[in-house]
């Protein structure tokens, strides 16, 4: 099941399209007054099966311009996102902080969190 994942912000959005697998088809950080257009063109070109977002910054105001979004927790996905990054980085960068935004990447741990939530409920017995 494919989706498209937003982490809402003031500024700024991240959005990916995410496959179970984790496969990545898009990264993207859009700026927020450009999401809801920018998210018809993805959902015309990806045909996501779920539109989530994440339930934090501005997410409520977003969504009402949107169709049919599932609210995903996004406790610590910040967090998450910079420590995949630090630890993709090359050895002699780590000690720096981090300057390229990553709200992208907390869009793919969105994705990730929710597409192995619904295996685990399909996995359950019945």
């Amino acid at each position: 099941m494919r989706v498209l994942a937003i982490d809402p912000g003031t500024a700024k959005c991240g959005v990916a399209v995410v496959e179970p697998g984790g496969k990545i088809l898009h990264l993207e950080i859009v700026l927020t007054e450009q999401l809801a257009s920018r998210v018809a063109e993805l959902c015309a070109q990806y045909s996501p099966a779920q539109l989530l977002m994440g339930n934090g910054t501005q997410s409520k105001a977003l969504a009402a311009l949107l169709p049919e979004v599932i609210f995903v927790p996004e406790a610590y996905t910040s967090q998450r996102a910079r420590q995949r990054l630090s630890v993709a980085r090359p050895w002699w960068l780590r000690w720096l902080p981090l300057t390229q935004p990553y709200d992208d990447l907390v869009a793919v741990i969105l994705a990730e969190d929710w597409l192995a939530g619904q295996e685990s409920r399909l996995s359950l017995p019945k």
